[in-house]
């Protein structure tokens, strides 16, 4: 309901048309003088550009997904208190940990396997840069900094 209220579909949406007209143009700016001289060559710099920016692109789009995540956590702990959303967001993590641990162990897969496709745990370092929602234990103590309801 937060994400509703605070218009985050849109504002992301709005975030992500804009960030894919500016790497259109510039890899359109930067690979048009070699598609004058030779057409496949700047045509394969083109879609490489396209690529590489569009992969730069994330990540100010999941920097600004992460923002409104804490956005919309502070909405529902107005509506429903800190607290409880601190522990709803605690019971959910731990939920998602045992099931995918389970439903991926009888598939053969091992923990390490898990960690490596970076399903659970911290995303630190390079692989933060693109997550859409911060750390559980980040959203909880924003959670528990915001001032408490008289």
């Amino acid at each position: 309901v937060g994400h509703i209220t605070n218009g985050d579909m849109m504002a992301t949406t709005l975030l992500q048309g804009l960030m894919n007209t500016f790497v259109y143009f510039l890899a359109r700016m930067i690979s048009r003088p070699l598609m004058e001289r030779n057409y496949w060559m700047g045509f394969a710099v083109y879609m490489a550009l396209q690529f590489m920016l569009s992969v730069l692109a994330m990540i100010p789009i999941c920097w600004f997904s992460r923002r409104r995540e804490f956005r919309a956590d502070a909405f529902a702990a107005h509506a429903v208190g800190a607290q409880s959303m601190a522990s709803a967001l605690q019971k959910i993590e731990a939920l998602s940990q045992r099931t995918l641990a389970s439903e991926h162990r009888e598939e053969g897969m091992s923990e390490d396997a898990l960690a490596t496709m970076k399903i659970h745990g911290q995303s630190t370092g390079f692989s933060h840069l693109f997550a859409t929602h911060p750390p559980t234990e980040a959203r909880i103590a924003a959670l528990r900094a915001l001032p408490r309801k008289p």
